[in-house]
């Protein structure tokens, strides 16, 4: 990019630092101000309001920090290595902007109306402690945008549409020093993910992933104050629990199960699903569904012991306080882990699958195939209907502790 410097440009340089000035000459017009380099040198931004102004092919670097930016577009604008921030951003569109690398593109108290549409956010160092980050206070939503080794994140309602990223970061809201959480609610839809994605330690009032393809969702006990909802949704994995949900909802996804571990430093564990809360908050989770679900394999560290040979090591289920739905679901192996009033399984196959200690109100199997082995050790169910338990010749059922009697 070719790029003159901004105090070679009177008109616009005055205008820029004068916005009294730009309302009087332009009204509600917006400044357009093209081709200008605004960086370090010889221009001090600190804390000037840019306000109704149309940058375009314009290049930004060094460390800019503003009061406010409000009603303002950046087109196929370039923050090389920048420290851009501004206190509030109101109503600012980045449009086909890029970062050239690491950058920090911040809005530090409230953030209203900012959109990210076709932007390159390309980070070049893998070590997460040297990730830029693209970070607003309150609302973002980041729109068919691409990107590696970011911290891409938001406050508020985050949306994430369309965007094709590498390994990055979206652990959205924050805990402050004092404790208090500010919760983001967070929407994605129709993205690829490739390498590790993390939302883990997010906090968060709600959480929606729709039709997104993940190579590892790292879950990472994300905080969710409310639901969950994962829909059309294809992953090699999906690795580790929230810390707390009120609901998780599962829908019409695949799991294929891939290592998630550096087979050079450390043994291979094959993950596909893990589906829980942290166990303190088990309480608070009141409904679970699975419905369209297949997982495939899971090999490595188990949750549940069980006494069935080949250890269920694989896809780790929690239920719903109140409710538990398991339907139309193909799953290789399972530890199933319930503590719940109702609990209905509908047309599920598998191979093994152990339900060990839980108890239930009302356990309820429909066209259940579950071939090998079944481990019903210490498990206690106020009501039964196991007609739909369909049996096999060879299979295994152990009901050792517990209080199931299948004829």
């Amino acid at each position: 990019m070719t790029a003159k410097r901004i105090e070679e440009m009177p008109r616009e340089y005055t205008l820029l630092m004068n916005p009294e000035q730009r309302r009087a000459a332009l009204g509600d017009q917006r400044l357009k101000i093209s081709g200008a380099d605004i960086g370090v040198g010889g221009t001090d931004f600190y804390q000037k309001e840019w306000e109704n102004v149309h940058f375009h092919d314009c290049i930004f670097y060094g460390h800019t920090q503003l009061s406010r930016i409000r009603n303002c577009v950046f087109e196929h604008c370039q923050f090389p290595g920048s420290n851009f921030q501004a206190y509030h951003f109101e109503d600012v569109l980045f449009l086909r902007s890029d970062t050239l690398g690491g950058a920090y593109l911040i809005a530090g108290n409230t953030s209203k109306n900012v959109r990210f549409v076709e932007c390159d956010f390309g980070g070049r160092n893998p070590d997460r402690n040297h990730y830029g980050a693209i970070y607003c206070y309150q609302d973002v939503s980041y729109e068919r945008c691409t990107g590696q080794y970011m911290d891409i994140v938001g406050n508020g309602i985050v949306i994430y549409r369309d965007c094709k990223f590498g390994p990055i970061d979206a652990s959205n809201g924050t805990v402050t020093d004092d404790g208090k959480r500010i919760r983001a609610t967070v929407l994605v839809d129709n993205c690829t993910f490739k390498g590790n994605t993390e939302i883990g330690r997010s906090v968060l009032t709600s959480l929606t992933i729709r039709n997104s393809k993940f190579d590892v969702l790292d879950i990472g006990l994300a905080d969710v104050q409310g639901d969950v909802l994962i829909e059309g949704v294809q992953a090699g994995a999906m690795v580790d629990v929230f810390d707390n949900a009120g609901s998780i909802t599962i829908r019409n996804s695949r799991f294929r199960g891939v290592n998630v571990r550096p087979p050079e430093l450390y043994p291979e564990i094959y993950r596909s699903l893990d589906c829980g809360v942290n166990q303190e908050n088990r309480r608070n989770l009141k409904s679970v569904v699975l419905d369209g679900v297949e997982c495939g394999r899971d090999e490595g560290d188990g949750y549940v012991p069980n006494l069935i040979d080949d250890t269920v090591s694989g896809c780790w289920i929690m239920g719903g306080l109140d409710t538990t739905v398991i339907r139309n679901s193909k799953i290789l192996k399972a530890s199933i882990w319930l503590e719940s009033a109702n609990v209905t399984i509908d047309n599920y196959e598998g191979e093994r699958a152990s339900f060990v200690t839980s108890k239930i109100g009302s356990l309820s199997f429909r066209a259940t195939a579950i071939v090998k082995a079944i481990d019903f050790t210490g498990v206690q169910v106020q009501t039964l209907d196991a007609k739909g338990l369909v049996r096999f010749t060879g299979q295994r059922i152990v009901t050792a502790g517990s209080n199931i009697y299948l004829p």
